[in-house]
């Protein structure tokens, strides 16, 4: 009997698709940078911004000052408001079909909770989505100052909700290695393949094309 769904969160309840929201990777022109030095930059960052370690502005600032020797604070803030905006649009376009699982599985009083890897800036509209109110509990990496595929931030989420990772599956679309670290943590893992069409990695797990095909997992046991 399946207890308890963790759900990952963009492009699994959400999707960017059809938004083209900024890449924090392509800033280097609104920063003045260059590009390949920008990037080398960014990815040295970003762990401990998707980890709540520093900021999406602190890092920004760290980038211009290591190779610009200067910060345009204006800038950064504009960036940073930018990416909460862009990221508003995609929690306000919930689609029916996902809308109509989440609350069906409420209404089983299935366990649900959401864990996602994100800037404070990314996760900020979350409480404004028509899905949290059926959301037991979230598990956001920036506030927990760990991130997928950490087995941590799964168990983080069944001792939460009060499951057994026996009884738990979890869908994602299988960025950051999630799904490795769900099965690391115990867990059922399921590739959510509505939005995502291609695996984003070498290895396989049960693909689900319909959000309707969550429910059957849990009605199957």
């Amino acid at each position: 009997m399946i207890t308890a769904v963790l759900f990952d969160l963009f492009e699994t309840l959400i999707t960017e698709s059809g938004i083209q929201p900024t890449r924090a990777s392509s800033l280097a022109p609104t920063l003045g940078v260059e590009k390949d030095a920008y990037r080398n930059e960014w990815k040295m960052r970003r762990p401990s911004v998707v980890r709540g370690q520093i900021s999406f502005a602190e890092a920004l600032t760290g980038i211009s000052e290591t190779l610009l020797g200067r910060a345009d604070q204006a800038a950064i803030q504009d960036i940073c408001q930018q990416r909460i905006r862009e990221k508003a649009v995609a929690y306000a376009q919930v689609r029916d079909e996902v809308a109509a699982l989440v609350t069906t599985l409420e209404r089983r009083s299935v366990g649900l909770a959401v864990i996602s890897n994100g800037f404070g800036e990314d996760l900020l509209g979350w409480s404004h989505c028509s899905l949290a109110a059926d959301i037991r509990c979230t598990v956001f990496s920036y506030a927990e100052r760990i991130a997928k595929p950490d087995p941590e931030i799964y168990q983080r989420a069944l001792l939460r909700l009060g499951v057994d990772a026996a009884t738990t599956v979890y869908i994602g679309d299988g960025g950051d290695d999630e799904l490795v670290g769900a099965e690391c943590a115990g867990l059922r893992a399921y590739r959510a393949a509505w939005f995502v069409r291609n695996p984003p990695q070498k290895a396989t797990w049960p693909e689900l094309t319909d959000p309707k095909d969550v429910l059957k997992v849990v009605v199957a046991g």
